[in-house]
């Protein structure tokens, strides 16, 4: 976008010189940006899966693994990697749509599209991480065998509840660490260029009027 600041600068500082910078060269510079936000987005998609694809393999998850049956776990993984999967295809449309687009109105759906899809994407994660992890605390809770002790003593001395309430509020705010720290992440990761489309859409919208 510095190009097209200089652009406008340039453009009011000469406009007593030169009658006007033409809508369809501001068009393209805005064209070209966009589209190659768009095609990093599909990347970084990708790389993230790569990534978490590699965690799985080199990983080890023995101790909750035990507890979870294969099939469950093929389940968890399979779900995983079908929402990285659908959302980096969704990503790749996106990319092929701004590139061949040669319309303003059409190039401004296109970028509040891309914007929708990857804050679609940031919340479908966050949202199985949750349910991920809330899943394997609770297998963790009524199967690893300290846990089951410390339940027995609760019960005998007639304190269940007070474990499950303190248990609860743990969680809770263990769950809500690591989804707003997997949300700074995402932000860190795909804020910048989203604000990049922003403000080519605002810019797009100035031209449009």
């Amino acid at each position: 976008m510095e190009e097209l600041d200089l652009l406008k600068k340039d453009w009011k500082k000469n406009e007593n010189k030169f009658p006007t910078v033409s809508e369809q060269e501001i068009y393209a510079m805005l064209h070209k940006n966009s589209t190659s936000v768009v095609k990093w987005i599909f990347v970084i998609s990708i790389l993230e899966f790569a990534f978490f694809l590699a965690l799985t393999l080199l990983t080890s998850t023995k101790e909750i693994d035990g507890y979870i049956s294969k099939t469950m776990m093929t389940i968890l993984t399979a779900v995983d990697y079908a929402i990285m999967v659908y959302f980096f295809f969704l990503f790749y449309i996106n990319y092929k749509k701004i590139t061949s687009t040669d319309k303003i109105k059409n190039l401004m759906s296109s970028i509040i599209k891309t914007r929708k899809t990857v804050s679609a994407y940031i919340f479908a994660k966050i949202t199985f991480i949750i349910i991920m992890l809330t899943y394997m605390f609770l297998v963790l809770f009524y199967n690893e065998p300290e846990m089951i002790h410390t339940r027995l003593i609760a019960e005998e001395k007639g304190k269940s509840y007070i474990l499950y309430i303190v248990t609860f509020i743990v969680v809770l705010f263990s769950l809500a660490i690591v989804a707003t720290a997997f949300w700074y992440i995402y932000k860190l990761v795909y804020g910048k260029l989203l604000k990049r489309l922003k403000k080519n859409y605002d810019e797009l919208k100035k031209i449009d009027l």
